[in-house]
């Protein structure tokens, strides 16, 4: 039978059981200990998890029936022996019952915590799942935000590389059509002024001769620095001692036709017997310490500058030093992001080779570029 069902027939049955005992404690000796059938009783009804009102029944009723057979029949028995046996099973089964009820007690307030508890538990269970939600949401979208970054990082690491690629394709174009039209226009203006110099004596009087020929002379001299100075951007656009005599020989020319246009002091420093660099690497830092020199002439107002050379073990080192007034500390920490394209092409022209570029301010003045390129880089340029 279920427990539920079960528990409608309890409150009879006691009250049945107590009848009983009643009646088997009128008919027997009065120091019998009949009371402890009522402590038997408690203690079934505990044990079957009875309702605490029965609990309180038995102890009130089964001490006042054992009372009322003490007063019914005072001389059944040794009075004063069976007084003391009443008094000692009611007082246990109030003890029985006053610890059931505290033990009771406790656990309807420990149910109750519980019940708190695993209430506080599931709204913390589901705040932490609507935080845990909301974090993979975060998440998710800080990945694909990730992605997208690296995505535009590439695309802009491409763009660099095609942009150097493109200038250095421009540079070299640039230098061919001087070459090509202006070289040789100048060359045949050249020989026409010549022509019409020699001539000159044989179609003029001896009087306008002179100042003639003085005009010619000036026209000629024009001329030759004007095939000098196209000669010296063509240099500065597509330098042929780079391609011919390598990276050692140009960086020393390059650096006294510098300090020649801009009066700033140039030394210059190389490692010995420096053998050629895959011509790659040789444009490239060509170009880096091109655009470094330019940086010193428009920004540094320095007096002297340093270059250095140098092929190690390790790799090769090029090395810019000058004694301006030093770099804003601001580009320091973002070269690539400085305020012109200057500092982002070099850093980039020393990517493109697997070099890196490091730039540094002196503790009182100047400035050091600083490019690196491992050995293992060397090899697969």
């Amino acid at each position: 039978m279920p427990y539920n069902k079960l528990r409608f027939l309890i409150n009879p049955m006691i009250a049945l059981a107590m009848i009983v005992i009643f009646a088997i404690d009128l008919h027997t000796p009065l120091g019998l200990a009949v009371p402890l059938l009522y402590l038997l009783l408690a203690l079934l009804a505990i044990g079957v998890n009875a309702p605490s009102h029965v609990l309180l029944i038995i102890a009130i009723v089964g001490p006042l029936l054992a009372g009322i057979k003490l007063q019914m029949h005072p001389i059944d028995g040794v009075f004063w022996f069976g007084q003391s046996n009443r008094l000692i099973f009611s007082m246990l089964i109030w003890a029985v019952v006053g610890l059931e009820y505290f033990r009771r007690k406790l656990e309807a307030d420990r149910d109750e915590n519980s019940r708190k508890l695993e209430h506080q538990v599931q709204e913390r269970t589901t705040d932490l799942r609507s935080a845990n939600q909301k974090l993979e949401v975060e998440i998710a979208e800080r990945k694909e935000a990730e992605s997208t970054i690296l995505n535009y990082t590439t695309r802009l690491e491409a763009l660099s590389t095609q942009l150097v690629t493109v200038q250095d394709a421009e540079r070299k174009a640039l230098a061919t059509e001087l070459h090509d039209r202006i070289g040789q226009n100048l060359s045949a203006l050249n020989m026409s002024l010549n022509l019409h110099l020699s001539l000159l004596s044989d179609q003029l009087p001896s009087a306008a001769l002179p100042a003639a020929q003085g005009r010619i002379k000036d026209a000629l001299a024009l001329v030759e620095k004007t095939t000098e100075t196209v000669r010296g951007v063509m240099e500065e656009l597509n330098p042929a001692l780079l391609e011919q005599y390598g990276l050692n020989t140009a960086l020393r020319w390059h650096g006294e036709e510098f300090s020649i246009r801009t009066g700033i002091s140039f030394r210059y420093a190389a490692s010995e017997n420096l053998s050629r660099f895959p011509g790659k690497v040789e444009t490239t830092l060509f170009r880096i310490a091109q655009e470094a020199l330019i940086n010193v002439a428009k920004h540094a107002h320095a007096t002297e500058v340093s270059v250095s050379l140098i092929r190690a073990s390790t790799g090769i080192e090029l090395k810019l030093c000058d004694n301006g007034i030093g770099i804003a500390p601001e580009q320091l920490h973002q070269p690539a992001a400085g305020s012109g394209w200057g500092l982002a092409i070099m850093a980039e022209r020393a990517r493109t080779i697997g070099g890196v570029m490091h730039i540094t301010r002196g503790d009182d003045r100047g400035t050091t570029v600083v490019v690196t390129i491992p050995t293992s880089h060397m090899e697969i340029v």
